[in-house]
């Protein structure tokens, strides 16, 4: 009995020792794993998908909540404006919905809509709003449904004028154009308004000979009144 006791005891003992060891490595182990989870992976990190959306782009779904109700943006995403951007190879441009008939389109509110989108900077508002305004200025019969909406669209029209963003500017300079050889003296009554961002615009040297040029053709199309009111906003305009 006595032997027995003695030849069980060395062998209990190691048993305790093995485990003892095993409990030790463990956490070691552990350790080790989360190292190597830990260490950066060799080779490709993303697919070469991936790199193409590293360009900046307004996604027109993220954070609504800050999107005013009553802003082109806002109406644009929700599906009020029945057109989207067809990208080709080089060239964008703007596609209205399958159906859909320009001259049948209530201009009121969606000219007013798009005018109010001419001061977005972010794409793709800035491209609609401009795009949108231009077919609907451009459709046979536009100036009967615009005359009656005009003090709708002045003021819209004089916020993108007074934008310090060039791009916006010259988008609604072109707009603004556009809108003078559709209802002609119409404007006469309204350019007090819209030359006021002009004038502040003709000192600089990259802006002013095409300021001239609208300034003209706003001229020619509103009649011998259109000379005075021109000059009594900007003196410095000459139709020569």
């Amino acid at each position: 009995m006595q032997q027995q006791k003695k030849t069980q005891a060395p062998a209990v003992l190691n048993r305790t020792r093995s485990l003892g060891k095993q409990a030790q490595q463990k956490p070691q182990q552990q350790q080790q794993q989360q190292q190597i989870q830990q260490q950066p992976k060799q080779g490709f990190t993303q697919m070469p998908s991936q790199k193409l959306t590293s360009i900046k782009t307004v996604d027109p779904f993220s954070d609504k909540s800050k999107q005013k109700t009553n802003s082109f943006a806002y109406v644009y995403n929700a599906g009020g404006i029945p057109c989207r951007v067809n990208h080709g190879c080089n060239t964008m441009k703007l596609q209205w919905n399958q159906g859909v008939e320009i001259g049948h389109l209530p201009y009121d509110p969606l000219m007013v809509t798009c005018f109010e989108g001419l001061i977005e900077e972010a794409h793709p508002y800035c491209f609609i709003a401009t795009n949108a305004i231009k077919d609907m200025l451009n459709e046979q019969n536009a100036q009967e449904k615009v005359i009656p909406i005009l003090p709708k669209l002045v003021w819209p029209l004089r916020t993108a004028l007074s934008s310090q963003n060039d791009k916006v500017f010259m988008s609604s300079l072109e707009i603004l154009k556009l809108l003078s050889n559709n209802i002609g003296s119409h404007l006469n009554s309204h350019l007090k308004n819209l030359l006021v961002p002009l004038s502040k615009r003709m000192d600089r040297k990259n802006q002013k000979e095409i300021i001239q040029d609208v300034l003209r053709q706003i001229q020619e199309n509103g009649g011998p009144d259109t000379l005075k009111l021109i000059k009594a906003a900007i003196p410095t305009y000459t139709n020569m």
